[in-house]
């Protein structure tokens, strides 16, 4: 894939100010266009969704240089949006022209340009703020401009659980790719004809059964790394896989909007304003003070000592045992109690049991020892307890470092990272940027992850995340920059046309467009 490097310099004499801008490309788009005096213009390149002549559907870089003889006129059109919740788009063409002298340029970054009728944001329409995924791992589609609910409109599944084709209320709603889910069934997507949507049945584990008329039509997004199961929906929660992969095929439910009509007026998600935030795990510590690893745990040699551990919300697992080595007491080191703690642990995470696919981390934090959760869940939790016996760990000798029950430290719940923390330095509130992942509005997921969200439809994946982790999302959605370039008379959010024609009634001037996309 070709790259690309524009810069625009300034050099004043005393100092220079330039900015760059780069990337790949796949195509180059180039025509030079010679423009007279007439008052209609000349067209030189048009905006639209399909292949055409002189068009574009987007770009990445592009410029429009004067490099004729004479001053000239650059006109864009673009469409009139009305703001509102959610914006709406007119048919009503508007124009705006730009002088362009001899040997004068202007670039364009991307193709999304319009016109709005009021003194207000054309990117937010709704707010979605630290937005809780739905338990249920669906939302039943529902317009957000006219609350009519998206429902099976036909009889299609009512009687044959192999039929592929379903007649929705709307197809605009929908995308190829886009997993549905009709009660229990979940199917994916692979053809839209107007409302009739062709779909593969019972994927992702799930059942292809019947479905009668009127069932409503949902979004559900489980994570996709994973099957779903009728009884749990794969997780109980939409949450990461334990090796830190999440990916569903909507924005979590939000985002999808027409006018009714089939139009995508306000659909999507608004480029560059997706957040999110995982929660941290829960722990305990035990109220040791100034503990290193070189510190002697006061345990007697060879001994086996037990405690109780509940992890996660889960059911108490009684007599987690280690047993001391012969030599090394500390709590670091080969064999010290830190390592058999954590062997004992990570031994039951394999092990049928209160503790199956649970992990635990114990190390030393600010000088005390800390039971750590190694899940994100919102209900990552951990508690410590005592045995009861003579041998439990938190009831040992008085020369051990361990606490008795009265005086081990209180749990510690998950919660999420705050959105603003204090600057130490400068005293300052800032955005809490190194606890979130967010995206850079060319589908780019960076942070504190990495990933890829598709603007239009949603659809989000993400790596390299907190493992088995539950997360909050941010986004702005139902307005008129929200999805993809949109180029119909219903939906434009971009520009329509870019025409030129000279100044001089005398001198024709020649225009030059380059565009990289």
């Amino acid at each position: 894939m070709p790259k690309f490097t524009a810069t625009t310099t300034i050099n004043t004499g005393s100092e220079t100010v330039s900015a760059t801008t780069a990337g790949d490309f796949v195509e180059l788009f180039r025509v030079k266009q010679t423009v007279d005096n007439a008052d209609g213009f000349i067209n030189i390149a048009s905006g639209h969704a399909d292949k055409a002549a002189a068009s574009l559907n987007d770009c990445k870089a592009m410029i429009v240089k004067n490099i004729g003889k004479v001053a000239a006129e650059i006109q864009t059109s673009s469409y009139a949006v009305a703001h509102a919740a959610p914006d709406t788009t007119s048919s009503n063409i508007q124009y705006l022209s730009r002088l362009l002298r001899v040997g004068e340029y202007l670039y364009f970054p991307n193709w999304r340009q319009f016109n709005i009728n009021a003194d207000a944001s054309g990117a937010n329409g709704f707010t979605l703020n630290n937005q809780v995924p739905n338990s249920n791992m669906y939302v039943a589609l529902n317009n957000a401009a006219a609350g009519d609910a998206q429902l099976i409109n036909g009889s299609e599944l009512a009687s044959d659980a192999a039929v592929t084709a379903v007649v929705v209320d709307e197809g605009g709603y929908f995308f190829v790719g886009d997993l549905v889910r009709f009660e229990n069934e979940i199917c994916e997507v692979t053809a839209i004809s107007s409302n009739t949507l062709t779909i593969i049945r019972g994927v992702h584990g799930s059942t292809a059964t019947t479905h009668a008329d009127d069932v409503a039509v949902r979004l559900p997004f489980f994570n996709a790394h994973k099957n779903f199961s009728a009884a749990t929906g794969g997780y109980d929660t939409v949450q990461t896989t334990s090796g830190g992969l999440f990916r569903c095929q909507n924005f979590v439910g939000f985002g999808r909007n027409t006018d009714t009509s089939n139009n995508r007026e306000a659909n999507g998600i608004v480029p560059g304003s997706v957040s999110g935030k995982f929660y941290s795990s829960g722990y305990q510590d035990m109220n040791m003070t100034n503990i290193t690893s070189s510190t002697h745990s006061g345990l007697t040699a060879s001994t086996v000592y037990n405690l109780d551990i509940t992890v996660d919300g889960g059911t108490k697992f009684h007599d987690i045992a280690i047993t001391t080595d012969s030599s090394n007491l500390n709590f670091g080191g080969t064999n010290g109690v830190i390592a058999k703690l954590q062997a004992a642990l990570d031994a039951q995470y394999y092990t049928t049991g209160n503790l199956f696919e649970k992990k635990v981390h114990v190390g030393i934090v600010n000088g005390d020892l800390r039971f750590t959760s190694g899940s994100h869940l919102s209900t990552s939790a951990i508690l410590i307890e005592d045995t009861g016996a003579a041998d439990s760990l938190i009831e040992a000798t008085a020369f051990s470092r361990f606490p008795n029950a009265a005086k081990i430290g209180d749990p510690v719940a998950a919660s999420l990272p705050p959105d603003t923390i204090v600057n130490p330095k400068t005293g300052i509130e800032e955005a809490n940027v190194g606890a979130m992942f967010y995206d850079d509005g060319h589908g780019n997921i960076s942070g504190i992850c990495t990933g890829k969200i598709s603007y239009d439809s949603g659809a989000l994946d993400l790596r390299g995340c907190p493992p088995d982790a539950h997360f909050v999302v941010s986004a702005n959605y139902g307005s008129a920059h929200a999805g993809g370039n949109k180029f119909t008379s219903a939906d434009g959010n971009s520009i329509i046309s870019l025409a030129g024609r000279s100044m001089n009634s005398k001198i024709n001037t020649t225009i030059e467009v380059i565009g990289l996309k």
